[in-house]
This record gives C-alpha cells, sequence and structure tokens, in this order.
C-alpha cells in the first residue's frame, strides 16, 4: 500500500505522531506488532496512567538531566498542560497529587487509550495490527517499510517504537536495528526507573514488604542526590517510586562498573533524629513490659521492624523498656539511616524505562527528523531521552510524538 507517512509503532508517542500527521491532511500508516495498541501504556501508573507531571517546559527540562536541553523544544511546544487539554476536551478529567504526578481522575488507563484510538480513528489513520517491521529501505525519495507478506511505501517515517523495556507489550528494541540499517548510532540500552540489586542478605525475607513513605538518598560523583516516596522490598533489593527515582542517577555508574553505591534509607523521614529518639524514650517508658519489635511496629511494618531488632544484636521477645541508651542510640541510625549497598540494576527487561537508544545528537531537536536521513523521525523512548519517574516519560513521548506529527512533511 502507499501513504505519505507510515508511523512504526502504536505506543503513546506513535500514536500522538499519527494523528498530529494525518489532522494537517496527510496520508497516515500506522503500523503495530501487537494485536491492539497502548499495551505498555495500559500498565503505567499500575494501570491509573501517570499522564504527565505538573511542572513548566524549563523545570522539566531541567529534571530529565542531559537529554533537557534537546526535549526543550517539544516541551514548549507540547507541554503537560497541552496534554492535560487536550484530554479534558475529549472528556477526560485529569487529577493533580501533591506530588505533582497527574492522573485521569477515573484512574482508568483505558481511558486515555480510547481518546487516543478514538482521534486516530476520527483523523483518519489506517492501522495495521499484528505488523513486526523487518526491514525500512529508501530508494530515492521513498520509504519502503516492509513485514510479513506486505509492505508500505512512503513519503516519510517515524519511528516510536519504544526502548527494550517490559518487552511483554512489544518493547524489544526493533528501533534500534531501523536506525542503525538507515545509518544512525544507538547508544548501549540500558536499565532506567528499574528496581536495584543490594548486598545484603537480610532483605531477602523482606519480599513483598512495602513502606509507605521512606527518604532514599545517595552519593554519585560528589553530588548528594536524594527521593522521597514508597519503597518496596523484592528479594533481592528495593523498588518502590523512591528508588525508581534514585536509579535513575545510578544506572550509569552501575552499569559502567564504577559501583557499588550506598544508599541511605530513612523509614521516618518527617522526624529528625532528636524527634525520633525522644519518640523512642517515651514510648519504650510507657509501652515496657510490650515487645521491642511490636512497639517498632507502630512505626514501620511489622517484617521489617523484627530484622531492625535482629540488627540491634538482641535476644528474640526483648522488651522496649530493656532497650538501653545505646542500643536506642543504634535504633535511631536503624529508623533514620539504613545502609543499603546497590550492586546492580535489575534486568532491563524489568525496567520501566529504557536509557539509552538512537542518539539524539542525529535528530534535529526542532522537528524530530533524523540529521541523517531526510524523511525519517523519531519519537519517544527509542530516542536516547529519558526522565525520572512520575509521568515524565509519557510526556516526553507525547511532546516529541506532537512534533514530529506536525513537522513530518511540513515542507512536503
Amino acid at each position: 500500500m502507499r501513504s505519505d507517512v507510515c508511523v512504526i509503532g502504536a505506543g503513546p508517542a506513535g500514536m500522538m505522531a499519527a494523528i498530529f500527521a494525518a489532522r494537517r491532511g496527510l496520508a497516515v500508516a500506522l503500523v503495530e506488532r501487537n494485536t491492539t495498541v497502548g499495551r505498555k501504556l495500559l500498565k503505567t501508573g499500575r494501570g491509573r496512567c501517570n499522564v504527565t507531571h505538573a511542572v513548566g517546559a524549563d523545570e522539566f527540562a531541567r529534571r530529565c538531566g542531559k537529554c533537557g536541553r534537546f526535549l526543550k523544544y517539544s516541551l514548549w511546544e507540547f507541554g503537560a498542560d497541552d496534554m492535560m487539554a487536550f484530554l479534558r476536551e475529549r472528556g477526560v478529567e485529569t487529577r493533580v497529587d501533591a506530588d505533582g504526578c497527574v492522573f485521569p481522575a477515573s484512574d482508568r488507563a483505558n481511558d486515555v487509550k480510547r481518546v487516543l484510538v478514538g482521534e486516530a480513528k476520527d483523523a483518519g489513520v489506517r492501522f495495521l495490527y499484528g505488523k513486526r517491521v523487518e526491514a525500512v529501505r529508501k530508494e530515492g525519495e521513498v520509504f519502503r517499510v516492509e513485514f510479513a507478506g506486505d509492505f508500505v511505501e512512503c513519503r516519510a517515517v517515524v519511528v516510536a517504537t519504544g526502548g527494550k523495556s517490559w518487552p511483554g507489550t512489544g518493547s524489544t528494541g526493533d528501533g534500534y536495528e531501523i536506525a542503525q540499517s538507515l545509518g544512525h548510532s544507538v547508544v548501549e540500552p540500558k536499565a532506567s526507573v528499574v528496581p536495584l540489586v543490594v548486598e545484603e542478605e537480610w532483605v531477602k525475607g523482606l519480599r513483598g514488604v512495602g513502606v509507605p513513605e521512606v527518604r532514599v538518598s545517595v552519593r554519585v560523583k560528589k553530588k548528594r542526590i536524594s527521593a522521597s516516596g514508597p519503597l518496596m522490598f523484592t528479594g533481592t533489593g528495593v523498588g518502590g517510586p523512591a528508588v525508581f527515582d534514585i536509579s535513575v542517577s545510578v544506572t550509569d555508574v552501575l552499569a559502567a562498573g564504577e559501583g557499588p553505591v550506598e544508599l541511605l534509607v530513612d523509614f521516618l523521614p518527617g522526624r529528625d533524629h532528636e524527634q525520633v529518639r525522644a519518640m523512642l524514650v517515651e514510648e519504650f517508658g510507657k509501652h515496657a513490659r510490650k515487645g521491642l519489635a511490636a512497639v517498632l511496629g507502630w512505626h514501620v511494618p511489622k517484617a521489617l521492624a523484627w530484622e531492625l531488632v535482629m540488627q540491634l544484636d538482641m535476644r528474640e521477645g526483648v522488651k522496649a523498656g530493656e532497650v538501653g541508651k545505646k542500643k536506642r542510640a543504634m535504633l535511631v541510625r536503624l529508623l533514620k539511616e539504613t545502609k543499603m549497598t546497590a550492586v546492580a540494576t535489575r534486568p532491563i527487561a524489568e525496567a520501566t524505562v529504557t536509557r539509552g537508544g538512537v542518539s539524539l545528537g542525529e535528530i534535529d531537536g526542532r522537528t524530530m527528523e533524523s540529521k541523517v536521513c531526510a524523511g525519517l523521525y523519531f519519537a519517544g523512548e527509542v530516542m536516547d531521552a529519558d526522565g525520572p519517574c512520575g509521568g515524565y516519560n509519557l510526556q516526553i513521548a507525547w511532546s516529541t510524538g506532537v512534533l514530529a506529527g506536525e513537522c513530518v512533511l511540513k515542507d512536503g
């Protein structure tokens, strides 16, 4: 078949690219290897879809680190407010949580998917499901996108295939091969926004135990970085939003073999050391005959309380009133500064986001067009652009997808 534009990948970036290109009157074919769209989108935010993060373009870019400068133009063109308005105008209200994370008011990712599919169909996008692209070739000014038994001939291609995280959703790195075949270089993909593996044995017994609010700190290249939020013990280490945010800063260090990295976990971030000490003195005095682990269990999960007591090297069943000043001081440090040694990330297949991808130096950040191959565009996670946990990576997909869709064949 023939088309003006072929978009490869029907995730958030690909859908937006297809919608905005088709709105301009271009004939758009959207090729998706799965039998439906948005499989990864439906998993985001544990099914609630963390649509974006409510912050301005400049601050958003700053929080994305080294790729922020590249992303800034796309964020100004279509930022967090624009995405919320896009959904609101189509009947999906959003909610901004205290931490800036934005979700559909319904807490249903499927509502976001419904809007995207509806907009694409209304704009005339032609969906080609169950088609894994095997090759993209360019002959003169025409691209030939080939898949089993068929092909699309077009004047421009948008690659929005995602990275290598969550491969069960279809993100298996196909876009990297396409990019390389057309002359692009690819920064080695690594896991980001991912659980960390720690060497301490005691965490293994806490698999599945969650702490609602902690503060995790690390020192990376003489810079101290902290993140707050829930933490989950995984059996090999720790995960959850607080750890995911920290992982963004330590991924490159661990992947380069420059680790390990020491984590400091504060299980009671709402109180300082002196307040925790005073609290323990008061509670141990009032409840002297209660078990120490039981008293600690009022503040942290019971399983974690038992592990902390064991680290004090005290006999099982010790009473709160039997804890002396020295042990109490040790307990304060454990509650406020438990040390864990991160030695690796979990595999990229378990990561939420891929760090790495098509080199940004080979892409025009004002159009998303390749500097290497005219008529070739990129959007979303296939590029070497990622951000922290909390809606940032979805917004990168929305912003770069919209920009690619608005710019593709603009002069053609």
